[in-house]
């Protein structure tokens, strides 16, 4: 079923400001006739006012969240790249496996090197099968010999 903003069961702020201003706006004309009813209309507008300025206030937060979000990762980014540039400098001044790095917070490398890989387990080679070879026949045992 198709909701609409009249729809009592949509229950989002902007979905109840809306509600408010279709009353608002319905019962404006009929003040005149309700001159009891003009006080808490006064109200309303008034609520309907302070709702659209906090709306408004909120979106901007929003994109000011947004913004700053962006900020920090791009300045994480460029922090990054300078640590891992000054890190490289203090390797090459102290080399990189030097325990002076840990002073800047930095990991030396373990000495020795790579270990070596073993390589893959030998496998069993399977010998091949000779083929059976063919015997030569006899000389003069060929066709056209009758014993």
């Amino acid at each position: 079923p198709k909701k609409s903003f009249t729809d009592t069961n949509a229950n989002s702020f902007s979905d109840k400001v809306l509600r408010w201003e279709l009353l608002e706006a319905k019962l404006a004309p009929l003040l005149d006739t309700m001159p009891h009813v003009k006080p808490v209309h006064d109200q309303l507008v008034q609520l309907i006012t302070t709702a659209k300025s906090h709306e408004f206030e909120l979106k901007g937060m929003r994109a000011n969240a947004k913004q700053g979000a962006a900020d920090r990762k791009a300045m994480i980014r460029a922090g990054d790249g300078i640590r891992s540039r000054l890190a490289s400098a203090l390797a090459f001044e102290h080399g990189p496996t030097s325990a002076a790095l840990a002073e800047f917070g930095i990991r030396p490398r373990k000495s020795g090197g790579r270990k070596k890989k073993a390589g893959p387990p030998p496998s069993p080679i399977p010998t091949p099968h000779p083929a059976p070879e063919a015997t030569p026949a006899p000389a003069g045992a060929g066709v056209g010999t009758v014993k």
